[in-house]
């Protein structure tokens, strides 16, 4: 279900506060906080449903981030479009994966790749 805070908003404005919630996110791997990165999971949750809400194209629009300089926009969004992209969600994730180690990016792509590879369904929501 989506968020009501949401349902207003263009497919641009939605992108534009994915990728603003991601860079928090990406944030909170300095200082460790738990309960940012969490809200911003939540907001990420809600607007790919706002998304999804909208059908499959507009979920695709997700993909126009998959090109971002910032590692983490690109994993979320990757791991957001993959229902309705799975082909280019896949190699977005491993373009990530095959970074440099340690990273907690590439380490998430990886366990990813990993776990699609065991439930190849795990993403589809």
């Amino acid at each position: 279900m989506s968020d009501a805070r949401y349902s207003s908003l263009s497919i641009e404005d939605l992108l534009h506060q994915f990728e603003k919630s991601c860079l928090i996110q990406y944030d909170t791997y300095i200082d460790d906080d738990l309960d940012v990165y969490n809200r911003e999971f939540q907001t990420l949750g809600n607007i790919k449903s706002e998304l999804q809400s909208r059908g499959p194209l507009a979920r695709r629009a997700l993909l126009r981030l998959s090109e971002n300089r910032n590692k983490q926009v690109r994993l979320m969004a990757a791991k957001h479009v993959y229902p309705v992209a799975k082909e280019e969600a896949t190699k977005c994730l491993q373009e990530l994966a095959a970074g440099p180690f340690p990273d907690d990016q590439v380490f998430d792509a990886r366990m990813t790749l990993r776990r699609l590879e065991e439930v190849p369904d795990c993403l589809d929501h």
